[in-house]
């Protein structure tokens, strides 16, 4: 998922911890719903982030504790270490083999020992709640790219909430069909009157 801060008109003028600023910006007062529901967007995405760090907190706390719920397979013909997860790829990297079971064993007991110590620390718990964001995040963005625009805000912000939940991150910022929207996005800014510099 995209960092909103990494878009152009949010750099220009939508500051996240400024969301009141968002009603008037363009098109003076209004009775433009998008601003309100976009500040409570931003809002859910926090709470999303803020969930998913807490998610990693507790794995970097049980990866020291008791390690990864993995095993290491034998040396390729390079020479360099491999590790599987899961008992599906160890049955896709191995043959039928004593070898293969005894590190399935291990495995299935790594695994166990990090399901009890994830859940003794709450582990289950925050991914649920990581989870239930995501859904919510997906949600209310749909929800918003469903409504009518009314203003040039409303649909910069639309094309925002677009990029951050939909572009595939800044490896393909320059790939079409991102950098066109964003483009976009920087010229409903001149149209507003701001003038960005393009990217």
């Amino acid at each position: 998922m995209a960092f909103l801060g990494s878009l152009p008109f949010l750099n220009m003028k939508l500051a996240r911890n400024e969301p009141r600023h968002l009603a008037s910006a363009w098109t003076g007062p209004s009775t433009d719903p998008m601003p309100r529901l976009f500040a409570e967007f931003q809002s859910l995405l926090d709470r999303h982030a803020t969930a998913l760090a807490a998610c990693d907190q507790i794995e970097a706390e049980l990866q020291v504790r008791v390690g990864l719920p993995r095993v290491a397979l034998p040396r390729g013909p390079d020479g360099g270490c491999r590790y599987v997860a899961d008992v599906q790829s160890l049955a896709r990297a191995m043959p039928p083999c004593r070898r293969r079971h005894r590190l399935e064993e291990l495995l299935r007991h790594r695994q166990r020992r990090w399901d009890a110590a994830g859940e003794g620390s709450g582990l289950l718990k925050a991914e649920l709640l990581g989870a239930s964001f995501d859904e919510a995040v997906f949600a209310a963005a749909d929800t918003l790219l469903a409504m009518p625009a009314w203003t040039y805000e409303a649909i910069a912000l639309k094309l925002v909430i677009l990029l951050s939940v939909r572009a595939p991150g800044p490896t393909l910022d320059d790939a079409t069909p991102w950098r066109e929207l964003r483009l976009i996005l920087t010229d409903l800014g001149w149209l507003a009157g701001y003038a960005p510099l393009r990217s």
